[in-house]
């Protein structure tokens, strides 16, 4: 038990850190709390499902699903994001009832019976005595992968030195010259294609349902109180927590106990430390 306590903790943390550093990526520089976060990490799920029924590789199935998510990103930005400004409260509004506009319209579309997507890699391993399916270890490393992308570009890259310029300061980085609406948007579609690659990758070994996006973005928003909204680094331990913290739950006392452990985090983190344990700026390392 302890084995598959560790082994699948890892993969989970992997994936809880992924949908989380997109959530907390655009809130740490555009300020901007998208609830419809969750509602991309669904919508990717749909479009593997569909773009795999059509007969395409496996491979353009999930680069054709990241695109338009991404593209779905940029149209929940231009039409309910930016025509709101600043305001926190409205923006959350909006995002929530998009969220739910995706849920029904998927719905609509696909009906609310369960869908399936192939797996890219078939077949498994054992790690630590504990059977893992291909799929979930692909799951695993192109999360670190892209971790590692995501950190050089934040602090080795000159779009990296802008994004951070901006999310210290928006006005100072537009005396300097730089353009922070569309900074907004390259963090918008960067957030979105964090949640739709966690998406394409889960979407094997999950059941892809309608309202399969709640949960990630309840895991998202515990998670990124716990390591301080913008923080990135404080985000990965906070996805360590949680999974392992689910884990521990699911194996000890019951699965269908997760969703209360994620809350009880959330709550506490809350009272006692409500700025996160490792609150700091998107640009702290």
């Amino acid at each position: 038990m302890i084995s598959d306590i560790v082994v699948f903790g890892a993969i989970w943390a992997a994936i809880y850190s992924m949908i989380a550093l997109g959530f907390s990526l655009i809130f740490g520089v555009a300020k901007v709390m998208n609830l419809a976060h969750g509602a991309f990490f669904m919508f990717a799920c749909y479009t593997a499902y569909l773009l795999s029924s059509t007969g395409l590789g496996l491979l353009w199935v999930a680069l054709g699903s990241l695109v338009a998510t991404i593209l779905l990103s940029f149209f929940c930005y231009w039409v309910l994001i930016k025509p709101m400004g600043n305001s926190l409260t409205q923006v959350l509004i909006a995002t929530w009832a998009f969220a739910m506009l995706m849920e029904q319209a998927v719905v609509l579309f696909f009906g609310p019976e369960p869908r399936y997507v192939p797996s890219i890699f078939s077949g498994g391993m054992e790690v630590l005595g504990v059977r893992v399916t291909h799929q979930q270890v692909l799951a695993f490393a192109m999360t670190i992968v892209l971790l590692v992308l995501l950190w050089w570009l934040l602090n080795k890259t000159d779009m990296g030195r802008i994004i951070r310029a901006v999310s210290q300061d928006r006005e100072m980085a537009s005396m300097l010259g730089v353009n922070a609406e569309r900074v907004f948007l390259f963090v918008m579609g960067l957030s979105s294609a964090f949640a739709a690659i966690a998406g394409i990758l889960v979407a094997p070994f999950l059941t892809v349902t309608p309202a399969m996006g709640w949960s990630p973005i309840l895991v998202a928003f515990t998670i990124v109180v716990l390591g301080g909204l913008g923080n990135i680094w404080g985000t990965l331990i906070g996805a360590l927590i949680v999974a392992y913290a689910e884990m521990i739950t699911s194996y000890a006392i019951s699965p269908q106990l997760k969703d209360v452990v994620t809350f009880s985090i959330m709550i506490l983190a809350l009272l006692f430390r409500p700025n996160g344990l490792f609150a700091k700026g998107v640009s702290e390392r």
